[in-house]
């Protein structure tokens, strides 16, 4: 006898948000720090992800889903399911998408584009983000290098940090695999105030283990 797959936080409160349990406003957050299911066409790109979009009317959708198996067979087809921060998601998509959860079940719940715009506003990550790579040095686990993400009206720009206010891109694409997969990534998001904290370390040539994140 299969044991029912327990429900996630994201399913608990899109239940209980269409029982009138819970007011729509408790799903955004929820939404946010859940890792939500998007299908890819073929083989995803090492780089470029174009997740699944749907039409209703005149509007598109971003296609996600709660779990893998709330994924319906004909969407699956010849498509790749992976797992991506909600966060990520909502800031990256574009101004006139909207979103849908579980699509094609009976109770999918629709994010128009227009609401989804301001969810993004809202929850807008700070202008420039910073991450470390840290190694182990005469025994202490000590920053090695520091990376930022900015955000410039024409996109993101990732760049690594080479000396006192001196910064080379990140050719590499270090910051973009680290914010896409959090889990796999060799270096650690830390806040300004904890960077601050390195380039001062970086300025006197001293490393120390970083009391702040």
């Amino acid at each position: 006898m299969t044991v029912p797959r327990a429900e996630n936080e994201l399913e608990v409160t899109m239940r209980s948000v269409r029982s009138g349990e819970l007011p729509s406003e408790r799903l955004a957050p929820v939404l946010l720090e859940s890792e939500l299911v998007v299908l890819v066409d073929g083989t995803p790109g090492p780089t470029a992800i174009e997740p699944l979009v749907v039409h209703r009317d005149d509007a598109s959708f971003l296609a996600v889903f709660a779990a893998t198996d709330q994924v319906p067979a004909e969407f699956s087809e010849g498509r790749c399911a992976l797992l991506m921060p909600g966060s990520l998601l909502v800031g990256g998509a574009a101004p006139e998408v909207g979103l849908v959860l579980n699509t094609g079940s009976a109770g999918a719940m629709e994010i128009p584009p227009s609401a989804l715009a301001a969810l993004r506003q809202a929850s807008a990550t700070p202008t420039t983000r910073y991450f470390i790579r840290e190694q182990m040095v005469e025994g202490q686990v000590v920053p090695v290098s520091v990376f930022r993400r900015r955000s410039t009206p024409d996109g993101p720009v990732d760049e690594r940090l080479l000396d006192v206010d001196s910064w080379t891109d990140d050719r590499h694409g270090t910051v973009d695999e680290a914010i896409r997969f959090p889990l796999d990534a060799d270096i650690e998001e830390i806040s300004p105030e904890a960077a601050q904290d390195v380039f001062d370390m970086v300025a006197r040539r001293t490393y120390v283990p970083l009391q702040r994140r």
